[in-house]
């Protein structure tokens, strides 16, 4: 059974988007938000598997002059458990259900997605998730081939195939996401292709798609723009979807998919968060 470091900390409600912009920016995901309604208090429980990430972790909880509470080691599965006692079944955009529990069968009008909560990935409560997902629809998914750069959990892939794709490629560099996009493809009994790889290297010469969406952060998404293989991989007037990025980077990130033939036809926020909308150029 893997063993974690617990660290329990109070903090202000307000201090909340704020400290899940720095995680989300640092790729860190397993942490969740408790509130205690006889003493109105608020506390944040994080997770750290990896002894090295410790350091890191803290230094950033440091500037918010968080009082820590306690640190203790457990295993995933019983703060799993305590963390799904604080979530439930929630509309990720309208008519979009996520149902994260493994033993229970959701019925709502629309459509149900079912996200299994784990130690590295969340159930899509992001807002990042929610502004990509929302552009996915948007540009109509039905019979077109997308492909998922930096899946995760692989909630966007399997929201791509239920709203009609004909093909999804997941692609993550980290084992684990790809392991837990597997496990969401099962559960949502949708067929998606899962690959482990970096950036696009994994791609084949000749594949061709309709549809990039990407939810990461803003300095990956230009990475992922100078890849030698993003204008070749798009078909003519094909989309990209654009999420994780923050307003002092969203100069960057239009700059750049104008160097790749982009042209912007949509932007949405949602607090500190910005998704774009882009078409390439035939």
């Amino acid at each position: 059974m893997d063993k974690y470091y617990e660290f329990v900390y109070e903090l202000k409600a307000s201090e909340e988007e704020k400290i899940i912009d720095q995680f989300i920016k640092y790729g860190f995901n397993s942490f969740y938000f408790e509130e205690d309604v006889e003493s109105s208090k608020t506390f944040l429980k994080l997770y750290v598997k990896k002894e090295e990430q410790i350091k890191d972790i803290l230094d950033l909880l440091s500037m918010y002059g968080l009082k820590l509470l306690s640190k203790e080691i457990t295993e995933e599965s019983k703060w799993l458990e305590e963390w799904k006692k604080t979530i439930d079944v929630f509309e990720l955009i309208d008519g979009v259900w996520i149902n994260p529990f493994s033993d229970k069968k959701i019925e709502k009008p629309g459509i149900v997605l079912n996200i299994i909560p784990g130690s590295a990935f969340g159930t899509g409560l992001h807002s990042t998730t929610k502004l990509a997902a929302e552009l996915l629809r948007k540009v109509c998914c039905i019979g077109k081939d997308v492909i998922d750069v930096g899946t995760g959990s692989g909630i966007l892939s399997a929201l791509a195939k239920k709203i009609g794709a004909n093909r999804v490629l997941a692609l993550d560099n980290d084992d684990l996401a790809t392991e837990k996009a597997k496990e969401t493809a099962i559960l949502n009994n949708v067929s998606i292709e899962i690959k482990e790889s970096d950036l696009l290297s994994t791609v084949g010469e000749h594949e061709r798609f309709d549809i990039l969406v990407s939810n990461i952060v803003a300095e990956v998404l230009i990475q992922l723009m100078k890849d030698p293989k993003f204008d070749k991989i798009l078909k003519n007037k094909g989309f990209v979807i654009l999420s994780g990025i923050i307003e002092s980077k969203e100069k960057l990130v239009i700059e750049q998919a104008k160097d790749v033939n982009l042209v912007l036809k949509d932007r949405m926020e949602d607090g500190s968060w910005i998704a774009l909308l882009f078409q390439k150029k035939t």
